[in-house]
This record gives C-alpha cells, sequence and structure tokens, in this order.
C-alpha cells in the first residue's frame, strides 16, 4: 500500500511540494477561527468521491453534483468484443447493447451535531439510454420484423434513485491527521420496473419491464460502510478511502439481487494558487455476480440455445476495474463567494474484466458544488 500510495504522489506533485512536505503541517479544513470556513482548496477529496469529510458542531453542507458516464462497445473478460461476437458466443443472444449513456444529479445536506459526529443524506435523479443491435441471423430476422425492419432500437428511462443516510464519525484527530468512519444505508426508493417499449418476436412492440441495467435502484435495502484517513501538509495533501455496498436482502420484488460491491481509491492534490488544487488518483472497483432471475424480462417465444438481450441474463453481470482520476478544485476566496467550492474530475479506466459480456465504460465526467455554513 506504502509503494501504491507513492506512486500516487509522484504523479500529482511537483518537486516543491514534495519539499514542503517537511513543513509545519496544518489541517486548514473547518480548523480555522470561523470553524465553518474551509480555506484550502484541497480540502476535500475528488468531487466524485462520497462520504469523504466530516464538520466541527454547528456545521452544515449543501451539494449538488452531475455524473456522466458513457459506454461503448461490449468487453468479455478483459478483451474487447464485437457485436458479432457476442451474437456467435455460447449464448445465443438475439440483441446486444450497443452503447449507454447514464446522467445521475445527486443532491446532498451534511449536518454535525457535534465535533465526532456528521450526519448525511443524498437523494439523486438518473437519465438512462441504451442502443440496442438485433441479430442478423434469420431468428433476428424475425426480431427485426417486429422491429419495422431495423436492425438497433433504443429504451429510455428516468426518475428518482436510491436515497441514502450516513453517519461519519471521526475517530482520530492529530496535528495533520484525520480519519473517520462512516455507515450508512440505502432505501429503495428507486423503481426497479421501469418499462420501455421493444420489439418481441410474432408479437411487435411490446412496453415491457427493462433489465436490471436501465433501471434507477437496487431494489433492496444496502448497507454502506467506509473508512478514510486524509493527511495535509503546507502544499499537498493525500488520502484513501475505502467503501463498499453489502445487500441486506437476498432477493427484490423482480426475484434477483444485484452483486455486493467494494472501492478503494487513493488520491494526492496540490495546491496551485490558494483556490485551485490539482488532484490526481488511482481508484479500484470490485461489483459481484447478479444472484437469481429477472422475471418479466425474457418475454415472447422461446427457443432452444436462443437468449434474448444479454443484459437480461445475471452471468452479464459484476466484475473489476481500475481508473485513473483527474481533477481540479476551485474555492470561493472573496466575500460573495466565501464558504463555496466547485470541483470537476475524470474518471477513465485503466483495466477492465468484466463478467460474461458486458458494455465496457469510457469515461465519467462528475462535476460539483458545494457551500458550507
Amino acid at each position: 500500500m506504502n509503494t501504491f500510495i507513492k506512486y500516487l504522489l509522484l504523479l500529482s506533485t511537483p518537486t516543491a511540494a514534495i519539499s514542503a512536505a517537511y513543513a509545519a503541517p496544518t489541517f486548514s479544513c473547518c480548523a480555522q477561527a470561523d470553524e465553518h470556513e474551509h480555506v484550502r482548496a484541497d480540502a476535500y477529496a475528488p468531487i466524485s468521491l462520497m462520504n469523504d469529510h466530516t464538520h466541527q458542531a454547528g456545521g452544515w453542507m449543501l451539494s449538488y453534483r452531475v455524473m456522466q458516464m458513457e459506454m461503448d462497445g461490449m468487453r468479455h473478460g478483459t478483451d474487447r468484443v464485437s457485436s458479432n461476437d457476442v451474437f456467435g458466443s455460447d449464448g445465443g443472444y438475439t440483441v446486444t447493447p450497443k452503447d449507454m449513456q447514464m446522467t445521475m444529479q445527486m443532491l446532498g445536506a451534511m449536518y454535525a451535531p457535534n465535533d465526532k459526529l456528521t450526519l448525511m443524506l443524498m437523494a439523486n435523479y438518473l437519465d438512462i439510454q441504451m442502443d440496442h443491435r438485433i441479430n442478423p441471423s434469420m431468428t433476428g430476422n424475425m426480431l427485426r420484423m417486429a422491429n419495422g425492419g431495423k436492425h438497433s432500437f433504443d429504451t429510455e428511462t428516468s426518475g428518482i434513485g436510491d436515497t441514502n443516510i450516513s453517519a461519519l464519525y471521526k475517530f482520530y484527530d492529530h496535528q495533520n491527521r484525520r480519519a473517520h468512519l462512516g455507515l450508512g444505508l440505502s432505501l429503495p426508493t428507486g423503481s426497479i420496473d421501469e418499462k420501455d417499449r421493444i420489439p418481441v418476436m410474432g408479437v411487435g412492440q411490446v412496453n415491457s419491464v427493462l433489465p436490471a441495467a436501465m433501471q434507477h435502484g437496487s431494489g433492496t435495502y444496502d448497507l454502506l460502510p467506509s473508512l478514510t484517513y486524509r493527511e495535509q501538509f503546507e502544499q499537498w495533501s493525500y488520502g484513501m478511502q475505502a467503501s463498499g455496498v453489502i445487500r441486506l436482502e437476498d432477493e427484490n420484488d423482480e426475484d434477483y439481487r444485484l452483486g455486493h460491491k467494494f472501492d478503494l481509491t487513493a488520491w494526492a492534490s496540490t495546491n496551485l494558487v490558494e483556490w485551485i488544487s490539482i488532484v490526481n488518483g488511482l481508484s479500484y472497483n470490485y461489483t459481484g455476480k447478479m444472484d437469481g432471475d429477472q422475471k418479466h424480462i425474457n418475454q415472447g417465444p422461446t427457443m432452444a440455445g436462443i437468449n434474448t438481450v444479454t443484459t437480461a441474463y445475471e452471468d452479464n453481470y459484476g466484475g473489476e476495474q481500475i481508473d485513473y482520476l483527474l481533477g481540479v478544485s476551485l474555492l470561493g476566496t472573496s466575500a460573495t463567494l466565501k464558504g463555496h467550492s466547485l470541483g470537476i474530475d475524470i474518471r477513465l479506466p485503466l483495466w477492465q474484466d468484466l463478467n460474461g459480456d458486458q458494455l465496457e465504460t469510457d469515461w465519467t465526467l462528475t462535476v460539483g458544488w458545494h457551500k458550507a455554513f
């Protein structure tokens, strides 16, 4: 782990900042005469990371984030594959995704009843679009007839996602080092029975329940543990966070359960000037396989050895991914903008190992705003 951190620091920290590591450290976030004033641009983790900091007693914060994820092309394990590869695989799929765009808007609020404990509430709204290609085989031709002769179709959904409530407990605070535990609960407020029109052989266009990839929530109550550590020096800082999603139920109302998740992120930030910091990082993500069938998905006539769309089957969910993270944080310093901060970061996959046949991630961009009171 020490080698991992050193690598991140080399990526993001110029020589001058490295030498500053030996200067007198100070944790300026929430430790000034005005206890709610965040006076350094690196006071927060990358904007795409949640539950990254705590507040002093009486402190409030509002936040708004927009995350855009782009997925294009299929992958089997670590290999990129074409649509024809997917059609010719052991699954014998009739439909494969081509690309997917997801936009998530997140609204959050934080409040600290005392110096040790910070409470957090996060709600979100999703817009999802997925384009599909139909197998050019004889079986696919029957599906194209149901699709008005077209070789492709798209599905779209939008709506409220799951709601998260969390408590962050600061258990270590010494000079320039801080650490806190997080424990949250994801409430299944997001729909898992969203529908859109899809072609079905022998029937035509049908308003059907869509696969889990197009739904807005997990459909289960989920536990959200996390552990965050940060160390801050005169001109730069670094941090690490481990977090997870533990599904607390065996299945949801659609007879499946999404896989458990584990994330590990390490980052390093350098202050260029008082109001700008640059952040580099690496992130590892593991998602377990789906457990159970998605009822109401495979509709219409069935044939031996013929499957519908890849997203309808549990074997095509879960996997591992390592991302490179690059971002910038802007801090308001004028009287009008004091307490405001703006963060932008982009995650670019370095390595993906996906279960079955799945869309690969091209990039994820997050833009967010904070206001501390």
